[in-house]
Protein backbone atom coordinates (compact mmCIF):
# COMPACT_ATOMS: atom_id res chain seq x y z
CA UNK A 1 0.00 0.00 0.00
CA UNK A 2 1.48 3.41 -1.24
CA UNK A 3 1.75 6.53 1.10
CA UNK A 4 -0.68 7.91 -0.84
CA UNK A 5 -2.98 5.17 0.10
CA UNK A 6 -2.35 4.72 3.76
CA UNK A 7 -3.02 8.40 4.12
CA UNK A 8 -6.27 8.17 2.32
CA UNK A 9 -7.50 5.43 4.54
CA UNK A 10 -6.78 7.43 7.42
CA UNK A 11 -8.84 10.29 6.23
CA UNK A 12 -11.54 8.08 6.01
CA UNK A 13 -10.78 6.48 9.30
CA UNK A 14 -10.59 9.80 10.79
CA UNK A 15 -13.94 10.67 8.95
CA UNK A 16 -15.72 7.95 10.55
CA UNK A 17 -14.67 8.41 13.99
CA UNK A 18 -15.84 11.78 13.87
CA UNK A 19 -19.17 10.75 12.32
CA UNK A 20 -19.70 8.25 15.47
CA UNK A 21 -18.79 11.08 18.02
CA UNK A 22 -21.42 13.23 16.60
CA UNK A 23 -24.34 10.95 16.50
CA UNK A 24 -23.12 10.03 19.64
CA UNK A 25 -23.14 13.47 21.40
CA UNK A 26 -25.79 14.66 19.09
CA UNK A 27 -28.41 11.55 21.06
CA UNK A 28 -27.32 12.35 24.31
CA UNK A 29 -28.58 15.77 23.78
CA UNK A 30 -31.82 14.88 22.19
CA UNK A 31 -31.98 12.22 24.70
CA UNK A 32 -32.09 14.61 27.81
CA UNK A 33 -35.04 16.55 26.30
CA UNK A 34 -36.72 13.01 25.79
CA UNK A 35 -36.07 11.83 29.42
CA UNK A 36 -37.35 15.41 30.28
CA UNK A 37 -40.55 14.61 28.10
CA UNK A 38 -41.37 11.03 30.48
CA UNK A 39 -39.80 9.96 26.78
CA UNK A 40 -43.21 10.58 25.77
CA UNK A 41 -42.98 9.95 21.98
CA UNK A 42 -45.46 12.49 20.69
CA UNK A 43 -44.87 15.03 23.60
CA UNK A 44 -41.32 14.56 22.09
CA UNK A 45 -42.20 15.39 18.71
CA UNK A 46 -44.30 18.37 19.50
CA UNK A 47 -41.14 19.69 21.36
CA UNK A 48 -39.41 18.92 18.15
CA UNK A 49 -41.45 20.66 15.79
CA UNK A 50 -42.03 24.38 18.25
CA UNK A 51 -38.52 24.67 18.76
CA UNK A 52 -37.30 23.48 15.44
CA UNK A 53 -34.13 21.94 16.82
CA UNK A 54 -33.34 20.11 14.23
CA UNK A 55 -29.92 19.91 12.37
CA UNK A 56 -29.48 22.43 9.98
CA UNK A 57 -25.44 23.49 10.93
CA UNK A 58 -23.55 20.19 10.33
CA UNK A 59 -26.10 19.80 7.32
CA UNK A 60 -25.65 22.71 5.55
CA UNK A 61 -21.76 22.41 5.62
CA UNK A 62 -22.15 18.61 4.98
CA UNK A 63 -23.76 19.97 1.67
CA UNK A 64 -20.91 22.50 1.01
CA UNK A 65 -18.21 19.44 1.27
CA UNK A 66 -20.61 17.33 -1.07
CA UNK A 67 -20.50 20.06 -3.79
CA UNK A 68 -16.54 20.22 -3.27
CA UNK A 69 -16.18 16.44 -3.44
CA UNK A 70 -17.83 16.19 -6.73
CA UNK A 71 -15.37 17.99 -8.02
CA UNK A 72 -13.28 14.16 -8.06
CA UNK A 73 -15.12 12.83 -10.49
CA UNK A 74 -14.22 15.78 -13.09
CA UNK A 75 -10.94 14.94 -12.62
CA UNK A 76 -9.98 17.29 -9.84
CA UNK A 77 -8.51 14.89 -7.70
CA UNK A 78 -7.53 18.29 -4.76
CA UNK A 79 -11.27 18.44 -4.10
CA UNK A 80 -11.59 14.86 -2.01
CA UNK A 81 -9.28 16.53 0.46
CA UNK A 82 -10.67 19.60 0.41
CA UNK A 83 -13.92 17.83 0.73
CA UNK A 84 -12.73 15.92 3.87
CA UNK A 85 -11.31 19.02 5.84
CA UNK A 86 -14.63 20.74 5.11
CA UNK A 87 -16.71 18.02 6.55
CA UNK A 88 -14.80 17.34 9.32
CA UNK A 89 -14.86 21.15 10.55
CA UNK A 90 -19.04 20.71 9.84
CA UNK A 91 -18.99 17.71 12.19
CA UNK A 92 -16.37 19.10 15.03
CA UNK A 93 -19.26 22.39 14.87
CA UNK A 94 -21.50 19.56 15.54
CA UNK A 95 -20.18 17.75 18.12
CA UNK A 96 -19.49 21.08 20.06
CA UNK A 97 -23.08 22.34 19.29
CA UNK A 98 -24.71 19.33 20.57
CA UNK A 99 -22.57 19.49 24.09
CA UNK A 100 -23.50 22.77 24.67
CA UNK A 101 -27.12 22.24 25.97
CA UNK A 102 -26.47 19.89 28.17
CA UNK A 103 -23.58 22.31 29.71
CA UNK A 104 -26.25 24.49 30.44
CA UNK A 105 -29.32 22.06 30.82
CA UNK A 106 -30.92 23.41 34.26
CA UNK A 107 -32.06 19.39 34.24
CA UNK A 108 -29.16 17.43 33.40
CA UNK A 109 -29.36 14.02 31.37
CA UNK A 110 -30.01 11.29 33.94
CA UNK A 111 -28.47 8.07 33.02
CA UNK A 112 -30.50 5.60 34.37
CA UNK A 113 -30.49 2.31 33.19
CA UNK A 114 -33.17 3.00 30.75
CA UNK A 115 -31.73 6.01 29.27
CA UNK A 116 -28.17 3.42 28.41
CA UNK A 117 -30.70 1.09 27.14
CA UNK A 118 -32.03 4.11 24.86
CA UNK A 119 -28.93 5.55 23.55
CA UNK A 120 -27.84 1.96 22.95
CA UNK A 121 -30.39 0.66 20.35
CA UNK A 122 -29.90 4.40 18.92
CA UNK A 123 -26.19 3.94 18.40
CA UNK A 124 -27.01 0.68 16.77
CA UNK A 125 -29.68 1.86 14.64
CA UNK A 126 -28.02 4.81 13.18
CA UNK A 127 -24.79 2.58 12.47
CA UNK A 128 -26.98 -0.52 10.95
CA UNK A 129 -28.31 3.02 8.41
CA UNK A 130 -24.49 3.72 7.85
CA UNK A 131 -24.02 0.11 7.21
CA UNK A 132 -26.77 -0.31 4.66
CA UNK A 133 -25.92 2.86 3.18
CA UNK A 134 -22.75 1.81 2.20
CA UNK A 135 -23.33 -1.81 0.73
CA UNK A 136 -25.72 0.38 -1.55
CA UNK A 137 -22.97 2.84 -2.70
CA UNK A 138 -20.42 0.21 -2.95
CA UNK A 139 -20.68 0.43 -6.78
CA UNK A 140 -18.76 3.50 -6.51
CA UNK A 141 -15.41 3.51 -8.21
CA UNK A 142 -13.17 5.69 -6.85
CA UNK A 143 -12.40 5.15 -3.61
CA UNK A 144 -11.05 8.26 -2.04
CA UNK A 145 -13.66 10.41 -3.37
CA UNK A 146 -16.60 8.02 -3.15
CA UNK A 147 -15.50 6.88 0.19
CA UNK A 148 -16.09 10.95 1.02
CA UNK A 149 -19.26 11.47 -0.58
CA UNK A 150 -20.33 8.37 1.34
CA UNK A 151 -19.31 9.88 4.42
CA UNK A 152 -21.14 13.09 3.78
CA UNK A 153 -24.69 11.24 2.83
CA UNK A 154 -23.96 9.33 6.16
CA UNK A 155 -23.95 12.66 7.83
CA UNK A 156 -26.48 14.65 6.22
CA UNK A 157 -29.15 11.91 6.79
CA UNK A 158 -27.77 11.33 10.42
CA UNK A 159 -28.42 14.76 11.32
CA UNK A 160 -32.05 15.45 10.22
CA UNK A 161 -32.82 11.56 11.74
CA UNK A 162 -30.96 11.80 14.84
CA UNK A 163 -34.75 12.51 16.75
CA UNK A 164 -36.67 10.11 15.04
CA UNK A 165 -34.17 7.36 15.91
CA UNK A 166 -33.90 7.94 19.31
CA UNK A 167 -38.24 8.11 19.35
CA UNK A 168 -37.87 4.77 17.17
CA UNK A 169 -35.36 3.09 19.64
CA UNK A 170 -37.31 4.04 22.32
CA UNK A 171 -40.51 2.20 20.82
CA UNK A 172 -38.55 -0.98 19.95
CA UNK A 173 -37.52 -1.36 23.89
CA UNK A 174 -41.40 -0.73 24.79
CA UNK A 175 -41.58 -4.74 24.86
CA UNK A 176 -38.46 -5.07 27.37
CA UNK A 177 -39.56 -2.01 29.72
CA UNK A 178 -43.14 -3.12 30.10
CA UNK A 179 -41.60 -6.58 31.20
CA UNK A 180 -39.21 -4.80 33.23
CA UNK A 181 -41.85 -2.19 34.70
CA UNK A 182 -44.32 -5.33 35.74
CA UNK A 183 -41.86 -6.83 37.29
CA UNK A 184 -40.98 -3.62 39.48
CA UNK A 185 -44.49 -3.15 39.82
CA UNK A 186 -45.14 -6.43 41.36
CA UNK A 187 -42.16 -6.85 44.02
CA UNK A 188 -43.70 -3.25 45.10
CA UNK A 189 -47.25 -4.54 45.62
CA UNK A 190 -46.14 -7.73 47.05
CA UNK A 191 -43.80 -5.31 49.45
CA UNK A 192 -46.45 -3.04 50.52
CA UNK A 193 -49.16 -6.01 51.02
CA UNK A 194 -46.57 -7.98 53.28
CA UNK A 195 -45.44 -4.89 55.18
CA UNK A 196 -49.02 -3.25 55.34
CA UNK A 197 -48.20 0.20 56.44
CA UNK A 198 -51.53 2.44 56.54
CA UNK A 199 -51.13 4.34 53.29
CA UNK A 200 -52.36 7.88 53.18
CA UNK A 201 -52.80 9.80 49.17
CA UNK A 202 -52.80 12.75 48.76
CA UNK A 203 -53.43 14.57 45.14
CA UNK A 204 -54.76 18.14 43.66
CA UNK A 205 -53.67 20.45 40.90
CA UNK A 206 -51.35 22.39 43.83
CA UNK A 207 -50.52 21.80 47.09
CA UNK A 208 -49.80 18.40 47.71
CA UNK A 209 -46.53 18.09 47.75
CA UNK A 210 -46.25 20.95 50.72
CA UNK A 211 -49.20 19.36 52.09
CA UNK A 212 -47.15 16.04 52.26
CA UNK A 213 -44.36 17.39 53.56
CA UNK A 214 -46.33 19.33 56.52
CA UNK A 215 -48.07 16.03 57.63
CA UNK A 216 -45.44 13.79 57.54
CA UNK A 217 -43.72 15.76 60.05
CA UNK A 218 -46.76 15.64 61.43
CA UNK A 219 -47.14 12.17 61.91
CA UNK A 220 -43.51 11.37 62.40
CA UNK A 221 -43.71 12.58 65.78
CA UNK A 222 -46.41 9.57 66.31
CA UNK A 223 -45.16 7.21 64.59
CA UNK A 224 -42.41 6.04 61.93
CA UNK A 225 -43.59 7.92 58.68
CA UNK A 226 -42.41 7.42 54.86
CA UNK A 227 -43.04 9.79 52.17
CA UNK A 228 -42.68 9.77 48.91
CA UNK A 229 -39.64 12.56 48.68
CA UNK A 230 -39.66 15.89 46.24
CA UNK A 231 -42.26 15.48 43.80
CA UNK A 232 -42.23 11.78 43.17
CA UNK A 233 -45.62 10.81 42.09
CA UNK A 234 -45.65 8.82 39.47
CA UNK A 235 -46.20 4.82 39.38
CA UNK A 236 -42.35 4.00 38.90
CA UNK A 237 -41.12 6.44 40.94
CA UNK A 238 -43.28 5.45 43.85
CA UNK A 239 -42.72 1.72 43.44
CA UNK A 240 -38.67 1.93 43.34
CA UNK A 241 -39.57 3.97 46.76
CA UNK A 242 -41.58 1.16 48.08
CA UNK A 243 -38.93 -1.27 46.53
CA UNK A 244 -35.72 0.93 47.84
CA UNK A 245 -37.22 2.93 50.97
CA UNK A 246 -40.42 1.24 52.74
CA UNK A 247 -39.19 -0.95 56.01
CA UNK A 248 -41.28 -2.90 58.49
CA UNK A 249 -40.70 -0.27 61.02
CA UNK A 250 -42.72 2.20 58.95
CA UNK A 251 -46.00 2.39 60.47
CA UNK A 252 -47.89 5.66 57.99
CA UNK A 253 -46.83 5.24 53.87
CA UNK A 254 -47.73 9.07 52.76
CA UNK A 255 -48.28 8.99 48.93
CA UNK A 256 -48.11 11.98 46.47
CA UNK A 257 -50.64 10.76 43.54
CA UNK A 258 -49.78 12.71 40.40
CA UNK A 259 -52.50 13.02 37.30
CA UNK A 260 -51.24 12.69 34.39
CA UNK A 261 -54.07 11.85 32.40
CA UNK A 262 -57.43 10.32 33.26
CA UNK A 263 -56.90 7.14 35.35
CA UNK A 264 -53.47 7.87 36.29
CA UNK A 265 -54.62 8.32 40.24
CA UNK A 266 -56.72 5.17 39.59
CA UNK A 267 -53.47 2.96 38.48
CA UNK A 268 -51.50 4.76 41.24
CA UNK A 269 -54.56 3.30 43.71
CA UNK A 270 -53.81 0.11 42.78
CA UNK A 271 -50.17 -0.37 43.30
CA UNK A 272 -51.23 1.96 47.10
CA UNK A 273 -54.43 1.10 47.80
CA UNK A 274 -55.31 4.32 50.44
CA UNK A 275 -56.86 3.98 54.18
CA UNK A 276 -57.54 7.41 53.82
CA UNK A 277 -56.29 10.95 51.68
CA UNK A 278 -56.69 14.44 50.77
CA UNK A 279 -57.42 16.51 48.07
CA UNK A 280 -55.74 19.96 47.84
CA UNK A 281 -57.10 21.52 45.12
CA UNK A 282 -58.87 21.44 41.91
CA UNK A 283 -57.56 24.24 39.69
CA UNK A 284 -56.30 25.29 36.25
CA UNK A 285 -52.60 23.45 36.47
CA UNK A 286 -52.82 20.53 34.11
CA UNK A 287 -55.13 22.16 31.25
CA UNK A 288 -52.93 21.21 28.93
CA UNK A 289 -53.19 17.67 29.20
CA UNK A 290 -57.02 17.56 30.81
CA UNK A 291 -58.40 20.09 28.92
CA UNK A 292 -61.52 20.48 30.89
CA UNK A 293 -61.86 21.05 34.36
CA UNK A 294 -64.40 18.42 35.07
CA UNK A 295 -61.86 15.89 33.63
CA UNK A 296 -59.39 17.44 35.93
CA UNK A 297 -62.12 16.94 39.01
CA UNK A 298 -62.90 13.67 37.72
CA UNK A 299 -59.01 12.31 37.72
CA UNK A 300 -58.89 13.62 41.06
CA UNK A 301 -61.42 12.33 42.41
CA UNK A 302 -60.61 8.46 41.53
CA UNK A 303 -58.91 9.04 44.97
CA UNK A 304 -61.79 9.64 46.60
CA UNK A 305 -63.62 6.04 44.90
CA UNK A 306 -60.33 3.83 46.51
CA UNK A 307 -61.04 5.35 49.61
CA UNK A 308 -64.69 5.53 50.18
CA UNK A 309 -63.65 1.27 48.97
CA UNK A 310 -61.40 1.21 51.77
CA UNK A 311 -64.24 2.95 54.32
CA UNK A 312 -62.02 5.75 55.18
CA UNK A 313 -62.28 9.64 54.70
CA UNK A 314 -61.11 11.66 52.75
CA UNK A 315 -60.05 15.32 53.30
CA UNK A 316 -61.11 17.66 51.21
CA UNK A 317 -60.62 22.03 50.57
CA UNK A 318 -64.17 22.76 49.85
CA UNK A 319 -62.94 26.59 48.70
CA UNK A 320 -60.23 25.28 46.18
CA UNK A 321 -62.83 22.87 44.23
CA UNK A 322 -66.24 23.92 42.43
CA UNK A 323 -69.15 23.82 44.45
CA UNK A 324 -70.90 22.47 41.43
CA UNK A 325 -69.40 19.98 41.05
CA UNK A 326 -68.22 19.02 44.63
CA UNK A 327 -72.22 18.55 45.44
CA UNK A 328 -72.07 16.28 42.67
CA UNK A 329 -70.02 14.06 44.73
CA UNK A 330 -70.72 14.97 49.08
CA UNK A 331 -74.00 13.42 48.45
CA UNK A 332 -73.23 9.80 47.27
CA UNK A 333 -74.47 6.68 49.78
CA UNK A 334 -71.13 5.67 51.41
CA UNK A 335 -68.71 8.04 50.68
CA UNK A 336 -67.33 9.93 53.51
CA UNK A 337 -65.59 13.27 53.89
CA UNK A 338 -64.10 15.71 56.44
CA UNK A 339 -63.96 19.41 54.59
CA UNK A 340 -61.80 22.32 55.48
CA UNK A 341 -62.09 26.18 54.27
CA UNK A 342 -63.47 29.79 55.28
CA UNK A 343 -67.19 28.90 54.96
CA UNK A 344 -69.05 27.74 57.77
CA UNK A 345 -69.53 24.54 56.44
CA UNK A 346 -66.28 23.25 56.96
CA UNK A 347 -65.36 20.89 59.45
CA UNK A 348 -61.97 22.54 59.95
CA UNK A 349 -62.73 25.97 59.39
CA UNK A 350 -60.07 28.82 58.82
CA UNK A 351 -61.14 32.08 60.30
CA UNK A 352 -58.04 34.22 59.55
CA UNK A 353 -54.29 33.62 58.64
CA UNK A 354 -52.12 36.30 59.03
CA UNK A 355 -48.32 36.28 57.86
CA UNK A 356 -44.94 38.00 59.64
CA UNK A 357 -41.55 37.46 58.95
CA UNK A 358 -41.60 34.52 61.76
CA UNK A 359 -43.84 32.46 59.68
CA UNK A 360 -47.99 32.05 59.42
CA UNK A 361 -50.60 32.34 62.65
CA UNK A 362 -53.70 30.54 61.76
CA UNK A 363 -56.85 30.84 63.81
CA UNK A 364 -59.08 27.92 63.56
CA UNK A 365 -62.29 26.61 64.31
CA UNK A 366 -64.39 23.32 65.01
CA UNK A 367 -67.14 21.68 66.87
CA UNK A 368 -64.49 19.34 68.59
CA UNK A 369 -61.75 21.99 69.63
CA UNK A 370 -63.49 25.26 69.58
CA UNK A 371 -61.63 28.26 68.26
CA UNK A 372 -57.94 27.82 68.47
CA UNK A 373 -54.12 29.12 67.06
CA UNK A 374 -51.53 27.57 64.99
CA UNK A 375 -47.83 28.34 64.02
CA UNK A 376 -45.92 27.69 61.86
CA UNK A 377 -42.78 28.90 60.42
CA UNK A 378 -43.80 28.73 56.68
CA UNK A 379 -44.19 31.14 54.35
CA UNK A 380 -47.36 31.95 51.86
CA UNK A 381 -51.05 32.18 52.60
CA UNK A 382 -51.94 29.74 50.72
CA UNK A 383 -50.16 27.45 53.02
CA UNK A 384 -52.52 28.20 55.77
CA UNK A 385 -55.26 25.36 53.72
CA UNK A 386 -52.09 22.94 53.24
CA UNK A 387 -51.70 23.46 57.02
CA UNK A 388 -55.48 22.56 57.57
CA UNK A 389 -55.90 19.64 55.48
CA UNK A 390 -52.63 18.31 57.49
CA UNK A 391 -53.89 19.25 60.71
CA UNK A 392 -57.35 17.75 59.62
CA UNK A 393 -56.23 14.62 58.66
CA UNK A 394 -53.79 14.35 62.01
CA UNK A 395 -56.90 14.60 64.37
CA UNK A 396 -58.78 12.10 61.83
CA UNK A 397 -56.19 9.55 62.75
CA UNK A 398 -56.18 10.21 66.10
CA UNK A 399 -53.39 12.87 67.34
CA UNK A 400 -54.34 15.45 70.16
CA UNK A 401 -54.15 19.21 68.80
CA UNK A 402 -51.76 19.14 71.33
CA UNK A 403 -49.29 17.30 69.92
CA UNK A 404 -50.28 18.39 65.99
CA UNK A 405 -49.66 22.02 67.44
CA UNK A 406 -46.35 20.96 68.62
CA UNK A 407 -45.38 19.72 65.59
CA UNK A 408 -45.75 22.62 63.51
CA UNK A 409 -43.91 24.92 65.43
CA UNK A 410 -41.15 23.15 63.96
CA UNK A 411 -41.98 22.24 60.43
CA UNK A 412 -39.27 22.60 57.99
CA UNK A 413 -39.86 24.60 54.75
CA UNK A 414 -40.28 22.32 51.45
CA UNK A 415 -37.25 23.32 49.17
CA UNK A 416 -38.06 25.26 46.60
CA UNK A 417 -41.58 26.49 47.32
CA UNK A 418 -41.96 29.97 48.72
CA UNK A 419 -38.77 28.62 51.17
CA UNK A 420 -37.01 31.82 52.65
CA UNK A 421 -33.44 32.11 53.19
CA UNK A 422 -31.58 35.59 54.16
CA UNK A 423 -27.65 35.89 52.52
CA UNK A 424 -26.17 39.19 53.05
CA UNK A 425 -28.92 41.14 54.23
CA UNK A 426 -31.07 40.00 51.15
CA UNK A 427 -34.32 38.19 51.56
CA UNK A 428 -34.89 35.24 49.16
CA UNK A 429 -38.20 33.75 48.60
CA UNK A 430 -37.41 31.18 46.74
CA UNK A 431 -40.72 29.13 44.62
CA UNK A 432 -38.84 28.23 41.66
CA UNK A 433 -39.88 24.56 41.68
CA UNK A 434 -42.98 25.65 40.27
CA UNK A 435 -45.75 27.99 40.08
CA UNK A 436 -49.26 28.35 40.24
CA UNK A 437 -52.17 31.12 40.38
CA UNK A 438 -52.61 30.88 44.23
CA UNK A 439 -48.59 30.10 45.11
CA UNK A 440 -47.44 32.77 43.16
CA UNK A 441 -50.28 35.29 44.32
CA UNK A 442 -49.09 34.77 47.67
CA UNK A 443 -45.37 34.77 46.60
CA UNK A 444 -46.34 38.01 45.53
CA UNK A 445 -48.07 39.32 48.64
CA UNK A 446 -45.02 37.83 50.55
CA UNK A 447 -42.66 40.62 49.40
CA UNK A 448 -44.37 43.13 51.26
CA UNK A 449 -43.75 41.35 54.14
CA UNK A 450 -40.46 40.39 53.67
CA UNK A 451 -38.53 43.54 52.13
CA UNK A 452 -37.01 45.74 54.60
CA UNK A 453 -38.95 49.14 54.70
CA UNK A 454 -36.95 51.84 54.42
CA UNK A 455 -34.51 50.46 51.59
CA UNK A 456 -35.63 47.51 50.48
CA UNK A 457 -36.85 46.74 46.68
CA UNK A 458 -39.41 43.84 45.90
CA UNK A 459 -37.62 42.11 42.89
CA UNK A 460 -39.68 39.29 41.07
CA UNK A 461 -37.69 36.85 38.77
CA UNK A 462 -40.31 34.62 36.76
CA UNK A 463 -40.56 33.03 33.21
CA UNK A 464 -44.69 32.63 33.94
CA UNK A 465 -46.61 29.54 34.49
CA UNK A 466 -47.20 26.67 32.25
CA UNK A 467 -49.99 23.70 32.10
CA UNK A 468 -52.48 26.75 32.07
CA UNK A 469 -54.73 25.54 28.73
CA UNK A 470 -57.35 28.12 27.69
CA UNK A 471 -56.30 29.78 30.77
CA UNK A 472 -53.05 30.85 30.11
CA UNK A 473 -54.03 33.58 29.13
CA UNK A 474 -56.49 35.08 31.35
CA UNK A 475 -54.47 33.84 34.57
CA UNK A 476 -51.48 35.61 33.34
CA UNK A 477 -53.08 39.04 32.77
CA UNK A 478 -54.68 38.41 36.12
CA UNK A 479 -51.59 37.69 38.31
CA UNK A 480 -49.81 41.04 36.28
CA UNK A 481 -51.93 42.99 37.14
CA UNK A 482 -51.32 41.65 41.26
CA UNK A 483 -47.59 41.86 40.70
CA UNK A 484 -48.20 45.07 39.53
CA UNK A 485 -49.12 45.99 43.10
CA UNK A 486 -46.23 44.18 44.91
CA UNK A 487 -43.23 44.77 42.66
CA UNK A 488 -40.88 47.35 41.85
CA UNK A 489 -38.92 45.52 39.46
CA UNK A 490 -39.93 42.60 36.87
CA UNK A 491 -37.26 40.51 35.61
CA UNK A 492 -39.28 38.68 33.32
CA UNK A 493 -37.98 35.38 31.25
CA UNK A 494 -39.20 34.03 28.10
CA UNK A 495 -41.51 37.21 28.27
CA UNK A 496 -42.94 35.95 24.19
CA UNK A 497 -44.58 33.52 26.48
CA UNK A 498 -46.59 35.49 28.88
CA UNK A 499 -47.64 38.85 26.75
CA UNK A 500 -50.50 39.27 29.10
CA UNK A 501 -48.85 39.12 32.06
CA UNK A 502 -46.48 41.87 30.84
CA UNK A 503 -48.90 44.05 29.17
CA UNK A 504 -51.22 43.58 32.62
CA UNK A 505 -48.10 44.75 34.72
CA UNK A 506 -47.14 47.67 32.53
CA UNK A 507 -50.69 49.00 32.09
CA UNK A 508 -51.14 48.66 36.04
CA UNK A 509 -47.97 49.55 37.92
CA UNK A 510 -46.92 52.93 39.23
CA UNK A 511 -44.30 54.62 37.53
CA UNK A 512 -41.70 53.89 39.72
CA UNK A 513 -42.01 50.23 38.48
CA UNK A 514 -39.91 48.94 35.51
CA UNK A 515 -39.77 45.87 33.27
CA UNK A 516 -36.66 43.99 32.11
CA UNK A 517 -37.09 41.03 29.59
CA UNK A 518 -34.64 38.51 29.21
CA UNK A 519 -34.12 34.85 26.84
CA UNK A 520 -32.93 33.16 29.74
CA UNK A 521 -33.17 32.31 33.45
CA UNK A 522 -29.23 32.83 33.65
CA UNK A 523 -29.45 36.19 32.02
CA UNK A 524 -32.06 37.42 34.73
CA UNK A 525 -30.01 36.00 37.47
CA UNK A 526 -26.89 37.40 36.46
CA UNK A 527 -28.38 40.71 36.67
CA UNK A 528 -29.12 39.75 40.42
CA UNK A 529 -26.21 39.00 41.35
CA UNK A 530 -24.68 42.64 39.92
CA UNK A 531 -27.56 45.03 41.44
CA UNK A 532 -29.12 43.06 44.36
CA UNK A 533 -28.75 45.09 47.43
CA UNK A 534 -28.96 45.05 51.04
CA UNK A 535 -32.61 45.00 51.84
CA UNK A 536 -33.75 43.32 48.97
CA UNK A 537 -36.70 40.36 48.93
CA UNK A 538 -36.57 38.92 45.46
CA UNK A 539 -39.42 36.06 44.49
CA UNK A 540 -37.80 32.94 42.15
CA UNK A 541 -41.59 32.09 41.06
CA UNK A 542 -40.87 29.55 38.75
CA UNK A 543 -37.70 27.63 36.90
CA UNK A 544 -39.05 26.17 33.52
CA UNK A 545 -37.02 23.42 32.66
CA UNK A 546 -35.37 22.87 29.40
CA UNK A 547 -38.15 22.34 27.05
CA UNK A 548 -39.60 25.68 27.85
CA UNK A 549 -36.53 28.20 27.91
CA UNK A 550 -33.63 26.20 25.84
CA UNK A 551 -34.29 26.30 22.08
CA UNK A 552 -30.90 24.45 21.12
CA UNK A 553 -29.72 25.83 17.33
CA UNK A 554 -28.09 22.88 15.73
Amino acid sequence: MTIANLANAGAIGLLLLALVVFIYQRGLTYLMFFQQEEYDRRRFMVWLKQTKARDRTTSLIAIVAGVVGFGATYGQAWTAPVASLILLIGMIEGIRRSILPRRHAKKALVMTKRARRILAVYMAFSITLCAALGLVASQWQTVQSGAVLLIILMVLILAQSAPYLLSAANSALSPLESRVKKRFLTEAKDKLARLDPYVIGITGSYGKTSTKSILAHILSGAAPTLATPGSVNTEMGITRIIREQLTPDHRYFIVEMGAYGPGSIARLCRLTPPSTGIITAIGWAHYERFKSEQTVFDAKFELADAVTAAGGTLVINQDAISQDMLSTRTGRTGETYLTIGRGEQASLRLLDVTQTVDGLTLKVKSNDLGITELRAPLYGTHQAMNILAATALGMQLGLSIDAIRAALASVPQARHRLEVTERGGITIIDDAYNANPSGFASGLELLDVLRKPTEGRRILISPGMVELGARHDEEHARIGEIAARHVDIALIVTPDRIETFVEAFLAHKPDSAILMRFDRQADAENWIKANARSGDAILYENNLPDLYEAHPVF
